[in-house]
């Protein structure tokens, strides 16, 4: 597969899991009371470089992770087009504003407490872990680990993950005339959008991780 067609997946799978829109309204409440501009934006790009850095982690140790717990790409690859199927089809019928694509992006009262008291603590958690780097994310890497094992691959998949960490730092950093333009009804479209990628994503894993095990039943010895 052409590299550019590896960069252009990697990037819909990440992009629909980390969904930096879901997270404008977290971070224009945590960092309500902050009022300096250069604290905030440093809190957008340590949350941004933060969530690059554990989804590059997984990319790294993925295999290693696969091989000492014994799972199957297959195996894996079935798992994550079954979580990426199930968030869409929560996110297209639920009809939840809490709801996004990759898990709840929610915060706690315990979040706000520590942003008033030190704003770049939140830049990590909750901000990059799981706000940005959930679970669900996580999940897309180590699908991806196994579907591009080459060196050449893993380059894209990283480049894939540095322009969804650049695009959320962005996002974050105009989180205020964002949320002002798109509006509940904008971020709606966009994560029902999002949702549908993601769910046509999750069918074709689970439609790749099949066609071997099939093959492998039929020409099994009887």
């Amino acid at each position: 597969m052409p590299l550019y067609r590896v960069i252009l997946l990697s990037f819909a799978a990440v992009m629909s899991m980390v969904n930096p829109f879901a997270v404008i309204p977290s971070f224009i409440a945590l960092t309500d009371r902050v009022a300096e501009r250069r604290t905030r934006a440093r809190v957008a790009f340590v949350a941004a470089a933060g969530s690059v850095v554990v989804l590059v982690t997984f990319l790294l140790a993925g295999n290693y992770l696969f091989q000492f717990f014994g799972i199957t790409v297959p195996a894996f690859q079935i798992m994550g087009g079954i979580l990426f199927l199930v968030n869409a089809l929560r996110t297209l019928v639920v009809d939840d504003r809490r709801a996004y694509i990759g898990g709840e992006k929610r915060m706690v009262d315990s979040d706000v407490e520590k942003a008033e008291i030190d704003p770049s603590s939140i830049a990590i958690v909750p901000l990059a872990i799981p706000l940005l780097a959930g679970p669900g994310a996580i999940t897309s890497v180590m699908v991806l680990v196994n579907l591009y094992r080459g060196f050449e691959q893993k380059l894209a998949v990283t480049v894939a993950i540095v322009a969804v960490g650049a695009i959320s730092w962005v996002v974050l950093l105009a989180a205020l005339p964002i949320s002002h333009v798109m509006g509940d009804r904008g971020r709606a479209v966009f994560t029902k959008v999002m949702a549908l990628l993601l769910g046509a994503i999750g069918i074709q894993f689970i439609i790749n991780a099949l066609k071997p095990v099939m093959m492998e039943i039929l020409t099994a010895p009887r």
